[in-house]
């Protein structure tokens, strides 16, 4: 850690699972470990995990909103910062799924668990496939509308440059007849 907060920021869908486990060490040591404070917000600001004096932990939620989540790492002072080397692990979705309990709970089988595990990556696939559409689609409406306002300042550049054009055609006609040259 090059200062005493030291942040990690994630984009998340909303309804998705987020685990995410730390450890603190020294750099030198990694045997040696290093309490830290850890506090993780969504993308408003609220704080949704909040611990200190841990050298090692983890914290677990699910997004209620798409957004920017930020998880803080800090010490107590610099020269401790400089010292720490900090170990992040950050899951969603399927990935912070616990597998083997769900396996246990509900007494499946390895193939059982894999067709889960599977199904569960396809429907993720999916509902990101769905987002990317969704944004393609906010995208291309942006250009479009972007596109349209070029064409009008064009448009209405033209305009001005001919009415410029016709304003000194006259004022220079006019200039010449009272001078008598024309």
């Amino acid at each position: 850690m090059q200062s005493q907060i030291k942040c990690v920021y994630e984009e998340i869908n909303n309804n998705v699972i987020v685990v995410g486990d730390y450890k603190a060490f020294h750099k030198e040591n990694a045997g040696q470990g290093i309490t830290v404070s850890v506090k993780v917000e969504d993308p408003h600001g609220i704080v949704l995990h909040e611990s200190s004096g841990n050298v090692n932990g983890q914290f677990a939620f699910t997004s209620k909103q798409a957004g920017e989540y930020k998880a803080c790492f800090s010490v107590s002072d610099i020269q401790t910062a400089y010292q720490t080397k900090l170990k992040v692990d950050w899951r969603t979705g399927v990935a912070a799924t616990d597998w083997n309990a769900i396996a246990k709970k509900e007494h499946l089988d390895a193939l059982t668990v894999e067709l889960r595990k599977l199904e569960d990556n396809i429907r993720e696939v999916y509902s990101e496939m769905l987002m990317l559409q969704q944004r393609e689609q906010e995208m291309r409406n942006i250009s479009e509308e972007t596109n349209t306002r070029v064409a009008w300042y064009s448009i209405i550049s033209l305009g001005v440059c001919v009415a410029s054009a016709v304003v000194q055609l006259w004022y220079l006609r006019r200039f010449f007849k009272r001078k008598k040259l024309m």
